[in-house]
C-alpha cells in the first residue's frame, strides 16, 4: 500500500522549476544526478541533462536511465480511486465511487482528479483536500494554461499555472478560428470533439455542483466549474496521457516529470520510455543525449500533420519533419460504414517526394452487386441494426470492422481478372475525394480573403492603422491549408498516373470490352458513395 507524501512545499508561492526535484525526491521518483527542470524558449518547461559526458551507452541501466517512475506514483484511475478513498466522502462522488455502481473511465476518472485539484476554491474544507493535502499540488502547479494566453482570460483566478509562447492548441480557439479551419483535416475530427466536450461538461458540471453544494462553508466559487476548465482539464489528459499496460490488461496514465519531456521529429530525438511491471523510466539513447541538451521523445508512430497541431496546438516543420501527413476523415460511406464499424479515414504520406495512400474502407466501396458484394441492413427497436454481408452467395453474419476488409481482399484481392479493375475503382474514388477537398480548401480560402481584405479596409479608412499583423492561430491555420493543398495536388498528380497505367491494362480492357457487350439494364442508384467507378 502507497503512503501518500503530504508537501512539505509551499507550491502555491513558489515557481521555481527546480522544486519539481525536490517533489520528485519526496515521491520516491529517481531522478539522474545531471537532470535539471527549466523553461524552454518555446514550449514551457522542457528536461536539460547538465552532465559533462554524453550518455554513450546502454549497457549500464543506471547510467542510462534519466527519470524513473514508480507505478504508484503515476496518475492512474486506480491511484486517483485510492487518493480520494483517503479522504473521507468528500470526493468519492465526484469520481462516482459508490454511486449507483457506475464506474467512470479510467480517462474521466484522470480529468476529474485534475480538474479538482487545479480548481480555486475557496471553502477551508476544499482547499486543504485540494492544495495543502494533495501529494501532487507541487507538480500540478507548473501545468501549462493556455487559458492565460486569452485575453477574454487574462483576469483570470488560475494565477498559479505555467504559460507558454505557443498559440492556444485547438480546443481553445474562437469560433471565428475554428470556421477558418473548415476544408482542412483539422475542421471534423475537432468540432466534434468540441461537441462531446459540451456534452460531458453539461452532465459532469451538475454532479460538480451536486457534490460541493453539501460541504461546509462551500460558496458560489466552489459550486460552479468552468467549461474552459474542462476542456483545459482534457487537453492536459490527452497530450500528457500515456498507455500503460498492466499485465496483458490496457491502460492509461500519466507519469509526472516525465510528462514534462518535450516531442520531437526523429531527426532529434535522443531518449525514450521504458514500462516495466514497477515503473516508467526516460531512457537515453545510446551517444545522443549531450551536455546542455534538451532532452526530447518521439510524437510517436504514425501522428499525421493536423494530429499533433489538435494535441499539442502547433504545427511541425514540414522539412524538419521529413515528412508531410493528411489523414481525413470520409462522410460519404452509405451504409458501408455500419460495415467498417469505425469512421474511415484516408492517409497520404510524401516522404522525399514519394507519395502513398492508405484507405482500408476503399476495399468495401470498390465491390458492387455485380461482383456478387451484398449489403443487408435489419433494423431493431432498441440498439444499432443488424448488417450482414454476402460474398459471392455466402453470407458473414457479424462481420465488421477490419474482418470484413479482409473478407472482402480475400475473395476478389487474389483474382487475376478483377484485381486491376478494382484497384482501378478505388483510384477514381480517391481521385473524386481529393478533388473534392481541394475545393473546399479553395472555396473556404477564397471567402477568408474576401472577409478579411473587406475587414482590413475598413478599419484602415477609419484611421486604424495599417492591419499587417496576423494573429499566430490564423498563421497556422491557412499553413495548414497551404500544406494539405500540396499535398492533394501530389496524390492527384500519382493517381493520374497510376489511372492511365489501369486503364490500359489487358484486364480492365477485357472487362470493359465484357460490360459493352451485356444488355443494357436500369439500375437503381447505389447507396454508397457516388463514384467514376467502374461496374
Amino acid at each position: 500500500m502507497y503512503t501518500w507524501k503530504l508537501n512539505i512545499i509551499d507550491t502555491m508561492a513558489q515557481s521555481d522549476p527546480s522544486i519539481l526535484l525536490s517533489w520528485a525526491q519526496l515521491q520516491d521518483i529517481d531522478v539522474h544526478k545531471s537532470i535539471q527542470i527549466n523553461s524552454t524558449p518555446h514550449a514551457g518547461l522542457g528536461i536539460y541533462y547538465t552532465g559533462t559526458d554524453t550518455l554513450v551507452t546502454l549497457e549500464d541501466a543506471e547510467a542510462s536511465t534519466l527519470i524513473s517512475v514508480p507505478r504508484n506514483v503515476i496518475l492512474t484511475a486506480e491511484n486517483v480511486r485510492t487518493f480520494a478513498l483517503s479522504y473521507g466522502t468528500t470526493l468519492r462522488p465526484l469520481l462516482r465511487i459508490g454511486v449507483d455502481d457506475e464506474r467512470v473511465s479510467e480517462r474521466a476518472t484522470i480529468l476529474r482528479f485534475l480538474l479538482f485539484s487545479l480548481h480555486e476554491f475557496a471553502a477551508p474544507k476544499l482547499q486543504k483536500i485540494a492544495k495543502e493535502s494533495n501529494c501532487y499540488a507541487a507538480y500540478l502547479n507548473f501545468m501549462p494554461s493556455p487559458l492565460l494566453q486569452r485575453s477574454d482570460y487574462a483576469q483570470s483566478q488560475l494565477t498559479s499555472l505555467s504559460l507558454t509562447d505557443l498559440p492556444p492548441p485547438p480546443t481553445f480557439w474562437t469560433p471565428g478560428q475554428i470556421s477558418k479551419a473548415a476544408g482542412t483535416s483539422l475542421y471534423s475530427p475537432l468540432s466534434a470533439k468540441l461537441r462531446l466536450l459540451s456534452s460531458e461538461f453539461e452532465q459532469f458540471s451538475s454532479q460538480w455542483r451536486e457534490v460541493f453544494e453539501k460541504v461546509d462553508g462551500a460558496g458560489e466559487k466552489d459550486v460552479e466549474i468552468s467549461f474552459e476548465e474542462y476542456v483545459r482539464a482534457d487537453w492536459l489528459v490527452a497530450s500528457r496521457v500515456m498507455e500503460l499496460p498492466i499485465g496483458d490488461e490496457p491502460g492509461l496514465g500519466v507519469v509526472p516529470l516525465i510528462d514534462f519531456a518535450n516531442h520531437s521529429t526523429p531527426f532529434h530525438v535522443n531518449a525514450r520510455y521504458e514500462i516495466t511491471d514497477d515503473a516508467v523510466k526516460l531512457v537515453s539513447l545510446p551517444g545522443q543525449v549531450a551536455p546542455e541538451d534538451e532532452v526530447l521523445i518521439s510524437y510517436g508512430p504514425n501522428k499525421g500533420t493536423s494530429e499533433i497541431l489538435f494535441t499539442y496546438g502547433f504545427l511541425i516543420d514540414s522539412e524538419d519533419a521529413g515528412c508531410e501527413s493528411v489523414k481525413m476523415r470520409v462522410r460519404d460511406g452509405g451504409v458501408l460504414q455500419l460495415v467498417y464499424g469505425r469512421p474511415p479515414v484516408a492517409e497520404f504520406d510524401v516522404r522525399e517526394g514519394e507519395v502513398t495512400w492508405e484507405c482500408e474502407f476503399l476495399w468495401l466501396l470498390c465491390v458492387t452487386e455485380e461482383d456478387e458484394f451484398e449489403v443487408s441492413v435489419a433494423q431493431k427497436v432498441e440498439g444499432p441494426p443488424d448488417v450482414d454481408i454476402s460474398i459471392r452467395g455466402r453470407t458473414l453474419s457479424g462481420v465488421r470492422g477490419q474482418a470484413a476488409v479482409e473478407a472482402v481482399k480475400e475473395a476478389y484481392g487474389s483474382d487475376e481478372k478483377m484485381k486491376d479493375v478494382l484497384e482501378l475503382r478505388r483510384v477514381l474514388i480517391l481521385e473524386k475525394w481529393v478533388s473534392g477537398w481541394m475545393e473546399d480548401l479553395a472555396g473556404v480560402e477564397v471567402r477568408e480573403c474576401v472577409e478579411a481584405d473587406e475587414h482590413i479596409a475598413e478599419l484602415e479608412d477609419e484611421g486604424k492603422g495599417s492591419w499587417k499583423e496576423k494573429d499566430p492561430v490564423d498563421e497556422i491555420i491557412e499553413t495548414l491549408r497551404q500544406r494539405e493543398e500540396r499535398v492533394y495536388l501530389l496524390v492527384l498528380q500519382v493517381l493520374e498516373k497510376r489511372k492511365k497505367d489501369l486503364v490500359e491494362s489487358d484486364t480492365v480492357l477485357s472487362y470493359l470490352a465484357a460490360q459493352d457487350e451485356k444488355p443494357e439494364v436500369e439500375e437503381e442508384a447505389p447507396e454508397t458513395v457516388e463514384t467514376d467507378e467502374i461496374r
